[in-house]
């Protein structure tokens, strides 16, 4: 008869949901943008803004990590930005393989980045494309900020007031 009940399994499996729920990436589009695209970065740092246009992929998260800090995502159109530090910067964007951006960061300046979007059979890809000017203008035309307001438990919430630190470059030997 009906002895074996799969209680257990099903109370298992709903309690499993809201955890995975949890640990994802959300985005949200704050009323102001914490840090305006326009204009020259602030004193003492450069200011990094990072967008995306493509409709491509756009339920795919790309987390962008500075030295190792995690400073924003995009998920489909739109764009967020950050500050760092005058020196050496390694911008680190994760789609279906990581896409990798240097960038000598001097103070007072605006930098823009845009991430290009390659959706080959499922496989996605970012290029990475520093832009400036009129065409860096264009880009942000349209697009609403992406702020991080969730993250997987290893990362931490990027503040929009931090200033990312630039990598420290060795003496050559």
């Amino acid at each position: 008869g009906m002895s074996r009940r799969p209680l257990p399994f099903l109370a298992a499996a709903l309690f499993l949901v809201p955890f995975v729920a949890c640990t994802s990436w959300k985005l949200e589009t704050p009323v102001a943008a914490p840090i305006n695209p326009g204009g020259a970065g602030p004193e003492g740092a450069a200011k990094v803004c990072v967008a995306r246009t493509s409709v491509l992929a756009s339920a795919v998260t790309f987390p962008t990590h500075d030295n190792g800090v995690l400073v924003g995502a995009t998920r489909g159109p739109g764009y967020f930005c950050y500050l760092a530090a005058p020196g050496s910067h390694t911008i680190v964007t994760e789609a279906d393989e990581p896409e990798v951006a240097t960038l000598q960061a001097v103070a007072g300046r605006a930098y823009y980045l845009k991430e290009e979007v390659d959706n080959v059979f499922g496989y996605v890809k970012c290029r990475a494309v520093w832009v400036e000017g009129e065409t860096a203008a264009n880009v942000f035309e349209g697009l609403s900020y992406e702020a991080l307001v969730g993250v997987p438990g290893r990362e931490k919430l990027p503040d929009p007031n931090a200033i990312v630190p630039a990598a420290v470059s060795l003496p050559a030997q």
